[in-house]
Formats: structure tokens, C-alpha cells, sequence
């Protein structure tokens, strides 16, 4: 873990923390004591600064999740369920299962980086093979044309210009697109630039897929973690809006929260909000009659986990015969156009 004040923590960072947390209060060490010792054996500068920083709060306050939230180096949604945990006397179960969540974030953010960069370094990839072909072999050819003047016929000089012309076209063109994609993953990591682009995928049916799956992970993660912390289902979905990030989650949330306080079946107004598949929401009402809803929901959200990781790989398998395809047409025509001329000039000399 390797953060600083006001700079907020990877995924990563974040579950192997609560990891600790976890370990250090289900071993029945004081919680102060605990972080005192982990900040004394860290050789991190920045962390052993962000455990001060923790425990100086702590030591003033009383409240751990109240120290998290003034280091500003956790999110919203660590520090509400952090709070919930400590009022409710299951902070070390809470950290688990936060563990537990930041580790399947972390994963699903891998994916998705995998799913950006691959085609960003296959894009970069076309576009040094267009350059090279633009800088190194084209004028070549034009010089040879040139030279021979009258001798080369009209249709192949017009070969060699329309060479030139699509070459420069298709290596604007693709480091415009690199240009784009890079700028629109830096935009993604706000909040504004992450709603922003959502909307704009969300056009596209694999990606809305790709983005419901999302949210039906993180509801059910959630609510499972509000569950298991002893919160019944009206006050857990009363909850669920203020902590889920996403506007459409966030949405259907308390959509269902309000039709479960007018009186309907958590499965039924889960099922009519669209958020789960048929199957699913059968699964959620058996958990509902025995009493394992948190365990339910806790098995969904690794099922749409899984899901979501299986489209993205998918997805990335797709871009591969594209990107090759686009490569090998934007080749082709380049070589076409030289070998054409070629030809001509040949046919001439003999």
C-alpha cells in the first residue's frame, strides 16, 4: 500500500488495507495498536505518513472510519461501509468482505485496462507500419517516377499519388483514434469523464451489457456486505443509493427500495427493475425464504463478475482479427499502388 494524504488508493492498495484491518481485529489486537505496529514495520514513506496521519485522527476522534475519511485517501463507499461496521460491531467481518471487494474491483480494472491498451498498442502498431511505408518506401518510388518523366504512363503516377494520399489519410486517421482512446481512458478516471463515457458506450448493446453486468456485481456485492453486517433489507436498500458509484445503479437502487417500502417482495421489485436476469432473481427469492440472502447475493456478484470478465475477453478477442484485417487493407493498397506502376515501367522497358 503506497499512498499520501488527499491522493486516493489503488484497488489494490485498498483490499490488501482492509486485509490488515481484518486480520488485526479478528486476532483480538486493539486496532490502534495493530496499525501502530504495521506503521512501524512498513519501509513505505508514504504509507508509514498515511497510518500517522490515521492514528493521529484516531487518537483524537474515536472513530476509525471518521480518521479514514479525513485522510482523504479512501472512497466514499469504504468509509460508509467502514462506518456501518463499526456501529453495528462487525468491523473485522466489513473489512473482510471489503477485502474481498477491492480484490474483484482491482481484477475488473485489469480487464478493462487490458481491454483499452491491447487495441491502443495494436492502433500504434498500424501506424508506425503506415509511417515507415509513407516516409521510407513511397517517396522512393515517386523519385523513380519522376526520373523516368514522360516514359511512365498517367494511370501510374495516379496510382502513386493515390498511394500517398491514403497513406497519409490512414496514419492521421489512426493516431487521431489512438489519440482519442488515450485521452478518453485519462478523462474515465474522474467521475465526470467515467459518466460521460459510459453513456457514450452505452449506445453500443455489448458494452450496455458489459455496464449492467457491472452494476448488478456491485449491488449485490454490497448488499450482501450490508447483510451479513446484521442491516435488514429496508435499511440496507435505503443505503445502497449513497454508496453505489454508478448514477444507473444508483437509480435502480432506489427504485426498488421504494417498492419494497410500499409493501412488494424484495425478489419480486428487484426482478421488475430489470437490474438481475429471471434466473437470478428465482435464486434471490429461495434466499429469501431460508434466510441466506447475503450468501445469495454474494454468489451473484461473482457470477456477474465472472461474467463481465468473460465479455471483456471477448471483446478483446474480437479487436485482434480487426486491427489485422485493417492493417492488412491499408497495406494492401499501399503495395498495390507501387506495384502497379512497377508493372507499367516494366512493361514499357521491354
Amino acid at each position: 500500500m503506497g499512498g499520501q494524504k488527499g491522493a486516493p488508493l489503488s484497488s489494490r492498495e485498498l483490499s490488501l488495507f482492509c486485509s490488515q484491518i481484518s486480520w488485526l481485529l479478528k486476532a483480538a489486537i486493539p486496532l490502534e495498536e495493530g496499525i501502530a505496529a504495521v506503521c512501524e514495520n512498513t519501509q513505505d514513506t508514504r504509507e508509514k505518513k498515511l497510518l500517522q496521519d490515521i492514528l493521529s485522527s484516531l487518537a483524537q476522534t474515536g472513530s476509525f472510519s471518521l480518521s479514514l475519511k479525513k485522510s482523504g485517501a479512501f472512497p466514499e463507499y469504504l468509509v460508509n461501509m467502514m462506518e456501518i461496521g463499526e456501529k453495528a460491531g462487525k468491523l473485522d467481518d466489513v473489512s473482510s468482505s471489503l477485502s474481498v471487494y477491492y480484490e474483484r474491483e482491482d481484477d475488473l480494472k485489469s480487464q478493462i485496462r487490458g481491454a483499452v491498451i491491447y487495441p491502443l498498442v495494436l492502433i500504434l502498431m498500424i501506424a508506425a507500419v503506415v509511417a515507415v511505408l509513407i516516409v521510407k518506401v513511397l517517396p522512393v518510388f515517386r523519385q523513380v517516377l519522376e526520373t523516368l518523366g514522360g516514359d511512365v504512363p498517367a494511370v501510374s503516377v495516379a496510382a502513386v499519388q493515390f498511394s500517398l494520399a491514403v497513406g497519409q489519410g490512414a496514419f492521421v486517421l489512426i493516431l487521431a483514434l489512438a489519440l482519442l482512446i488515450a485521452v478518453g481512458a485519462l478523462a474515465a478516471r474522474t467521475r465526470k469523464g467515467a459518466d460521460f463515457f459510459r453513456a457514450l458506450l452505452g449506445r453500443f448493446p455489448p458494452a450496455r451489457r458489459a455496464f449492467s453486468s457491472i452494476d448488478a456485481a456491485r449491488f449485490s456485492s454490497v448488499l450482501s456486505m450490508l447483510l451479513s453486517s446484521g442491516y435488514e433489507i429496508a435499511q440496507a436498500l435505503e443505503l445502497l443509493p449513497g454508496i453505489l458509484s454508478s448514477p444507473q445503479g444508483s437509480g435502480k437502487a432506489r427504485e426498488i427500495s421504494r417498492k419494497v417500502s410500499q409493501g412488494r417482495p424484495f425478489s419480486q421489485a428487484l426482478q421488475q427493475s430489470g437490474l438481475f436476469s429471471g434466473i437470478y432473481s428465482s435464486m434471490i427469492g429461495v434466499g429469501e425464504k431460508t434466510g441466506n440472502l447475503d450468501a445469495v447475493m454474494n454468489r451473484i456478484a461473482e457470477h456477474y463478475n465472472e461474467e463481465v470478465q468473460n465479455m471483456l475477453s471477448g471483446m478483446t478477442v474480437m479487436i485482434e482479427p480487426v486491427m489485422v484485417g485493417l492493417l492488412s487493407v491499408i497495406i494492401g493498397i499501399i503495395l498495390l499502388s507501387i506495384m502497379l506502376p512497377m508493372m507499367g515501367i516494366m512493361s514499357n522497358i521491354s
